[in-house]
């Protein structure tokens, strides 16, 4: 993955996880949870195709 396309994807669930936020504010720890579990499996695979 490049870097562009690496940001596109990370635009995109944050886009998600605003909107989800906002309709569900008690949702804030788990989501934020999950949204650095993913960035940084996505930094580890990002890592190793290097």
């Amino acid at each position: 993955m490049n870097s562009k396309t690496n940001r596109e994807i990370i635009g995109i669930i944050a886009i998600i996880v605003g909107i989800l936020i906002i309709i569900y504010p008690l949702l804030v720890g788990y989501l934020v949870g999950i949204f650095l579990v993913a960035y940084g499996i996505l930094e580890l695979i990002n890592r190793g195709m290097e």
